[in-house]
C-alpha cells in the first residue's frame, strides 16, 4: 500500500496522526468515527498540578500510557514523569502486499516538558524526530529526520485507567494504562 494512492482523507489522518504525535489512533479514526466513551468513573481532570513546584504533573497521569486499538495499523505511547517531562513514541506500519514480507514503518519520537493547568495538558517538546521505512520507495526513506519543535495543547481527562487527549479540532485519543 502507498500513502499516495489512499484516499486523501484517510491520508490526511495517517499523516496527520504521526506529524502531530497524537493522531491516527485506529482505523476508527482514519474513517471519522469516535472511540467509544469510557464507562464513567471517578474523573481527576480538573485536579491541579501537585505541589511539586512548576511543571509537575498530578500523580494520577505520571506512568506510561499506551493506545493500540484492535485491528489498528498504529500505536502510541507516552510516559510522563513526576517532575514534568513526557516522552512520546507513535509508531504506523502496514504490509505492502500479503505475499509481502515488507512494511510500511511511520515513527515519530518526541521528548521534552509537560505542563498541566487545570483541564489543558500542554506538550513543549525539545527534542521531536521522525523516520520513514518504505519498501516500494527506498529513495524517499529517512531515518531520525529532525521534526517540529511546536508546542501541542490538549483538553485531557482520567476516569479510572482510561486517559484521554482531544486536540484542537476535537479529534479524541483515547490511552489506557500500561505496565512500566
Amino acid at each position: 500500500m502507498n500513502l499516495r494512492v489512499m484516499p486523501y482523507g484517510v491520508r490526511r489522518a495517517l499523516t496527520i496522526s504521526l506529524t502531530l504525535g497524537v493522531a491516527g489512533v485506529s482505523a476508527a479514526c482514519a474513517t471519522g468515527h469516535d472511540e467509544p466513551s469510557p464507562p464513567p468513573s471517578p474523573t481527576v481532570s480538573d485536579a491541579p498540578a501537585t505541589s511539586a513546584g512548576a511543571g509537575a504533573v498530578p500523580a494520577a497521569l505520571v506512568g506510561a500510557w499506551e493506545s493500540a486499538q484492535p485491528g489498528s495499523n498504529t500505536t502510541l505511547a507516552y510516559r510522563f514523569t513526576a517532575d514534568g517531562r513526557y516522552a512520546y513514541a507513535g509508531v504506523l506500519t502496514y504490509p505492502l502486499s500479503v505475499a509481502s514480507n515488507e512494511f510500511y514503518l511511520l515513527k515519530r519520537s518526541t521528548a521534552g516538558a509537560v505542563e498541566v493547568d487545570g483541564r489543558t495538558l500542554t506538550l513543549r517538546p525539545s527534542s521531536a524526530t521522525t523516520t520513514r521505512k518504505d519498501p516500494a520507495h527506498p529513495g524517499d526513506d529517512y531515518t531520525d529526520r529532525p521534526d517540529s519543535l511546536t508546542p501541542q495543547q490538549f483538553v485531557w481527562s482520567l476516569a479510572g485507567e482510561v486517559f484521554t487527549l482531544t486536540d484542537e479540532d476535537g479529534l479524541r485519543f483515547i490511552f489506557r494504562r500500561v505496565d512500566s
